[in-house]
């Protein structure tokens, strides 16, 4: 091929792309990034601060009149202390993963739903788990949190780029 006709198939390569404009990736849908149950509450309608000693220190299901949004999320809360705890602080509440089971995400990369009452506060993190008649996976990740976070962390990482 001759330099001319190479550059005549090359400009005709190219001649659809001339005038189209640049456009960003489509966002990640709020389903895939949280684990909403695809109805965009967190953590099953679960108060995130009630896992905490100051919000209670056990699961207690939140209230539609006490909703707060954050990052496009909607979180519910138990009390008006607790929704304005987050409201002040919500990276402290936010779970972990951003509400996926912690054991999947390090141990199958992967993004699980989870049974709110599965949970631990680890490090002052609020880590939630699957939890099924066959498989708890919260003792599972109970045998090395720390190795658990570690692998969990950069996995979620590299799925959050």
């Amino acid at each position: 091929m001759n330099i001319s006709k190479f550059l005549l198939a090359a400009s005709l390569v190219t001649l659809p792309i001339v005038g189209m404009t640049a456009q960003a990736a489509p966002a990640q849908p709020l389903q895939e990034r949280f684990d909403t149950l695809g109805l965009g509450v967190a953590i099953g309608g679960f108060d995130p601060v009630a896992y905490f000693p100051e919000g209670g220190g056990k699961p207690a299901k939140g209230f539609v009149k006490r909703d707060f949004k954050h990052g496009g999320v909607t979180y519910r809360f138990a009390s008006d202390a607790n929704r304005e705890r987050f409201r002040t602080n919500p990276e402290k509440y936010v779970p972990a993963y951003n509400g996926w089971c912690a054991w999947a995400m390090a141990e199958l990369n992967a993004k699980v739903d989870v049974e709110p009452t599965s949970y631990e506060i680890y490090e002052g993190k609020l880590y939630v788990f699957y939890d099924h008649a066959d498989l708890n996976t919260r003792e599972l990740w109970l045998k090395d949190p720390a190795a658990m976070v570690t692998r969990a962390d950069a996995n979620w990482k590299a799925q959050s780029k």
